[in-house]
């Protein structure tokens, strides 16, 4: 049977409807279509699946029958080349033993001093009263706290040639992203242009890390990246494989934590007394700079992260392909058809969350979990986030460093609408006005962490 879906304009379907507002057009259509639809784009069409227990389901049970769609793999591959983003079965699976152990926790906790460092840095930058676009802000702070948990570099001269040349390779995946349709990598447009560009100049400084880092190992995350070997006595990664890797962690990190700060520090702004609370919780600790193992007593901030990841999830929808025709929902797909699986839909289904646009951390308060087919954040089964911990850590460490020293109150008249780019964040970027605080006075750090 045919999945019911929109009519939209008899020859491009809602190819217009979505190229301007994306997000909201997957939230109507499972609104009046239901769990399993189709939307017509174009001579093509998209099948969307808004019911998490199906999507728990096909990503879980089910997984061995889909794989990346073509688009996926043709959009991302010419700048992450074959990572755990875009690679399938033994290789995805043999590359996923590899990196997974670089995420571990005492990574993490390793990298927790540069975050707050980092994060200082840049809140101690923003002069009292100024205008900043707290999206832009945030990325170049994710960026760095990426660059820094990667690799240590000499000189503060190279950190900034990195930063720049991944900035300016995300900005180029993201042209690539947008395109409605795919354009061969060979035709000279300006986008193949760019892209080009951007990835030699980033391979080049890559490639030069890597080999440096098969010479002198060091303490960070590359240098474990590169002595990675297989428990089952497999090859470590080549030089090629690390770049591949390297790349997805650059595009996957800062682009992760980047939009989940953004959307935290926009609701707080709209919900001042849990602010004010946050702040109350985090000054309780008597400490003046956070780490890892402060986080366990900071159970707000946590539910603050939680429901902030709910309302706007960083990977807020993904698409795969049957690899034959499926039935799901009653409903059949075609073999190779492009399957949306959306938690940015999913995450605010009235028929599971109460009021669910409602900012709400208090839904997790007391370790409430969500039943698991509601709340996908980071995807399931096989192929969820690696770097979910990072991430989630990084949020709330960052956090826990702004707030005691400054507000940031929203630029009146601006109209704030999520953009669904390779992760969900505001339309053309969100202004905020800074306000610094004056912190209590505290003992300091070690006679604290002593009581």
């Amino acid at each position: 049977m045919k999945a019911p879906g929109p009519r939209g304009h008899w020859l491009l379907g809602s190819l217009a409807e979505i190229q301007r507002d994306m997000p909201g057009v997957l939230s109507r259509v499972a609104r009046d279509h239901g769990g399993v639809s189709r939307i017509r784009v174009g001579p093509t069409a998209m099948y969307l699946i808004a019911d998490g227990e199906v999507i728990v389901d096909l990503l879980t049970h089910r997984a061995g029958e889909l794989r990346k769609s073509s688009r996926t793999r043709w959009a991302l591959g010419g700048h992450l080349g074959d990572g755990l983003i875009t690679l399938e079965g033994v290789q995805h699976r043999w590359h996923r033993r590899l990196v997974q152990p670089v995420m571990h926790t005492r990574s993490i906790a390793a990298q927790a001093d540069t975050m707050v460092t980092l994060a200082e840095s840049r809140v101690a930058s923003w002069a009292d009263g100024s205008t900043v676009d707290i999206l832009a802000e945030m990325q170049d702070l994710a960026l760095r706290i990426v660059c820094a948990a990667l690799f240590h570099v000499d000189t503060v001269e190279e950190t900034e040639r990195f930063v720049a040349a991944v900035h300016a390779f995300a900005a180029s995946l993201n042209v690539v992203l947008r395109r409605a349709f795919p354009i061969p990598g060979w035709l000279p447009t300006s986008g193949n242009r760019l892209r080009r560009r951007t990835v030699g100049a980033v391979d080049d400084l890559a490639y030069d890390l890597i080999r440096r880092r098969r010479r002198w190992p060091g303490e960070d995350l590359l240098s474990l990246l590169v002595l990675a070997s297989d428990a089952d006595g497999g090859p470590a990664l080549s030089d090629r494989e690390v770049r591949d890797e390297l790349m997805t962690m650059f595009f996957a990190g800062h682009e992760t934590s980047a939009a989940t700060l953004t959307w935290s520090l926009y609701l707080l702004a709209q919900h001042p007394s849990i602010a004010d609370d946050l702040r109350a919780e985090i000054a309780a600790l008597g400490v003046t700079r956070v780490d890892l193992a402060d986080l366990t007593r900071l159970p707000l901030l946590g539910q603050v992260v939680a429901e902030t990841l709910r309302l706007y999830p960083p990977a807020w929808v993904f698409d795969r392909s049957p690899r034959r025709a499926l039935a799901v929902g009653g409903y059949r797909i075609p073999r190779g058809a492009n399957v949306l699986l959306s938690p940015w839909v999913v995450q605010r289904d009235p028929q599971v969350w109460d009021d669910p646009d409602a900012f709400r951390p208090s839904r997790f308060a007391g370790g409430a979990n969500p039943p698991r087919s509601a709340y996908l954040p980071f995807g399931d089964g096989p192929r969820m986030c690696v770097g979910n911990r990072f991430a989630e850590s990084e949020i709330r460490i960052v956090l826990a460093t702004l707030l005691p020293r400054v507000d940031l109150s929203l630029v009146e008249g601006q109209t704030v609408q999520p953009e669904g780019d390779a992760t969900l964040r505001p339309r053309g970027g969100l202004r905020m006005v800074v306000h610094r605080r004056r912190r209590a006075t505290s003992a300091t750090t070690a006679e604290n962490r002593q009581s």
